[in-house]
């Protein structure tokens, strides 16, 4: 569902809304390639007056969920698990939301036709590239974290000095943040009042 930050509807829209997972994804992705930390920063910046912008998160299930297995289920490799209960933000964004395809068959070897980001929605900069999560690895947490390939479908850990593109994702639906048009104007209307009231009273 999208989301219009800027009231400007000409624009389109610059964040969508999903009603699974309950977050909201800002439309335009980083234009390129950074380290773990500095992602971190890219994604938490305030945008439209809005706090609270984050990387994607991913559930990491120990070392008994990272079997790369084709089959998913799993935390790490090809088809992995997309639930809304268990699975991570982004594999549900690839998959479940954009409907694209791992370049791996769920449950065996064979490469399936049309993989990877073959619809991107109406995101921007969103492509076929390796993208960061903001969840650490829980064994090497200092040095190495998450992170999902949309060129395969495929989610891995990967060290924090290596350079990924980065989506900002925020809980909720920002519909609830951002006040609408009308509300802000009698807001401004009320606040203008009383500073009038309060200039006559001093005087």
């Amino acid at each position: 569902m999208g989301r219009d930050l800027d009231g400007n509807a000409a624009n389109g829209f610059e964040a969508f809304y999903d009603t699974v997972f309950k977050v909201t994804w800002l439309r335009a992705g980083s234009s390129k390639g950074m380290v773990w930390a500095t992602a971190k920063s890219w994604a938490e910046q305030d945008r439209f007056g809005l706090s609270g912008w984050r990387l994607p998160s991913t559930v990491d299930k120990g070392n008994d969920g990272c079997s790369y297995s084709n089959t998913g289920g799993t935390d790490c490799g090809y088809n992995p698990d997309s639930s809304v209960t268990t699975g991570s933000e982004m594999s549900h964004l690839f998959f479940q939301v954009l409907g694209n395809k791992s370049i791996r068959v769920p449950g065996g070897y064979a490469q399936q036709e049309g993989y990877g980001v073959t619809n991107s929605g109406d995101f921007e900069h969103l492509d076929s590239r390796g993208y960061w999560s903001g969840t650490d690895n829980v064994t090497n947490p200092k040095s190495s974290a998450w992170g999902f390939h949309m060129l395969i479908g495929f989610q891995d850990i990967a060290s924090k000095n290596t350079a990924r593109y980065a989506l900002a994702v925020r809980d909720g639906d920002v519909f609830a943040a951002v006040p609408e048009p009308q509300s802000l104007a009698l807001t401004l209307l009320a606040l203008t009042g009383a500073l009038w009231a309060s200039r006559r009273r001093r005087f």
